[in-house]
C-alpha cells in the first residue's frame, strides 16, 4: 500500500483540470450573477467535493483568495481553517447520517435533514457574509428530502448558496434542476492524473501511468486506487483478460487473487474487467480500435460477458463463495462468450 495520505477535500489546497471552470466562477462572482442553487455533475472520485469547498472557501473568506481567476486561498487564513476544522458557522454540509445501531451509514438522506438546513439558511449569517451549503450527494436525498429542498431553492434567502454534488444530475427532480446552474466535471488528462498520483503517493512512474489511463480522468479515483495497490489490482485485470481471450485460464491471477494479500485486490480487479468489457465493446460497436487484449473481439460477445461475469460476481458476493471458484467461473463463462462470438 501507498504511504501516500489522502487529503480530505475540505483540506485540499489545490485541484487539477478545473481552472476554466474556477476562472468562470470567479467572473461571475465579481458581475454579481452568482446563483443561489448549483449542482456540481461528475463521476465518483472526479472531484466534486474538493470543487465545492473551494468554493465555499471564495464565498466564505473572499479575503483569503490569492487572486482574481481561481479558489486557490491562503492556509493562515481563519475562515480556510474553520472550514478545513468542520467549524465553520456559516457552512452546512447535508449529507448522510451514521447510523449508531447498525454502525454504518444510513442509506439516504432524510427530509428531517434537509429541514435542518433550510432552518440554517435562514439563519443571519455569523460573519455577516454569505451562507453556504453543500449537499453531498443530492443522489442520497429520500423524495420527500428532495422535495423540501425544491423549497429553498425556489425562494433562497439572499446572499445564499446551495451546492449539490451528484453522480447522476439527470435523475434528480426536473423542477430541482430546472432551478439550478451545473457544472459539469469533465475528465481530466491522464498525464495531469498521473503527475497528481505520484505527486502525492509513492507510486512509481510506471504504475501512476497504468492508474491513471484506468481511473477515467477522475483524479480522487486515481489517489484511492494509488492507496490502494490499484496498478497491481488493474494488472491482474490486464492479465486475466488476455488469458481469457486467448482460452487460457490464468493460474497467476488465481493464485494471487485467492491468497489472503489478494483481498484487498478483488474489488478493484472485478471493476477493471467489467470496465474494460464495457469500454471494449463501445469502442468496437463505435467502429474504433480497440487496443489490448479484447482487440478483435466483437462487441455482442463482449457485452455477453460482460452480463455473465456481472452475474457470477454478484453470485459469488451474495454467497460468500471462495474467490478461486468464482474467478474460475469468470474466466469459463468469459472463454465461453469470446468463444460464440469469433
Amino acid at each position: 500500500m501507498s504511504d501516500g495520505n489522502f487529503i480530505d477535500p475540505r483540506e485540499r489546497q489545490t485541484q487539477i483540470g478545473r481552472a476554466e471552470i474556477e476562472q468562470k466562477l470567479r467572473q461571475t462572482m465579481a458581475d454579481g450573477a452568482l446563483s443561489s442553487g448549483w449542482i456540481i455533475g461528475g463521476p465518483k472520485g472526479a472531484g466534486k467535493a474538493t470543487l465545492a469547498y473551494r468554493i465555499a472557501r471564495g464565498l466564505l473568506d473572499p479575503g483569503a483568495l490569492k487572486d482574481d481567476r481561481s479558489f486557490d486561498a491562503s492556509k493562515t487564513s481563519q475562515g480556510v481553517n474553520l472550514i478545513a476544522n468542520a467549524a465553520h458557522p456559516d457552512l452546512f454540509i447535508l449529507e448522510r447520517e451514521w447510523d449508531e445501531k447498525k454502525s454504518k451509514y444510513k442509506t439516504e438522506i432524510s427530509v428531517d435533514s434537509v429541514r435542518e438546513l433550510i432552518s440554517f439558511m435562514n439563519r443571519t449569517a455569523a460573519f455577516a457574509g454569505a451562507r453556504v451549503a453543500i449537499v453531498d450527494t443530492a443522489d442520497d436525498l429520500n423524495r420527500n428530502g428532495a422535495n423540501a429542498l425544491l423549497k429553498i431553492l425556489e425562494e433562497p434567502p439572499k446572499n445564499s448558496v446551495i451546492l449539490l454534488l451528484s453522480s447522476t444530475p439527470g435523475r434528480l427532480l426536473a423542477t430541482i434542476r430546472s432551478r439550478c446552474k451545473t457544472i459539469e466535471l469533465r475528465p481530466v488528462v491522464d498525464e495531469l492524473v498521473a503527475d497528481l498520483v505520484q505527486s502525492e503517493t509513492n507510486v512509481n512512474k510506471d504504475d501512476a501511468r497504468t492508474i491513471a489511463a484506468h481511473a477515467g480522468g477522475r483524479p480522487g479515483y486515481a489517489l484511492t486506487l494509488a492507496m490502494e495497490e490499484g496498478a497491481i489490482a488493474i494488472n491482474l485485470a490486464h492479465e486475466f483478460l488476455r488469458a481469457s481471450a486467448a482460452g487460457d485460464a490464468s493460474s497467476k491471477v488465481a493464485v494471487t487473487l485467492a491468497s489472503k494479500a489478494g483481498e484487498q485486490h478483488w474489488p478493484i480487479f472485478t471493476e477493471t474487467v467489467l470496465s474494460g468489457l464495457v469500454d471494449a465493446a463501445r469502442k468496437g460497436a463505435r467502429g474504433n480500435r480497440v487496443d489490448g487484449p479484447l482487440s478483435g473481439a466483437d462487441p455482442a460477445s463482449l457485452i455477453a460477458g460482460w452480463r455473465a461475469l456481472s452475474d457470477v460476481t454478484g453470485r459469488g458476493a451474495a454467497l460468500n463463495l471462495d474467490k478461486a471458484q468464482i474467478l474460475h467461473a469468470m474466466s469459463y463463462d468469459l472463454r465461453a462468450a469470446l468463444r460464440e462470438g469469433a
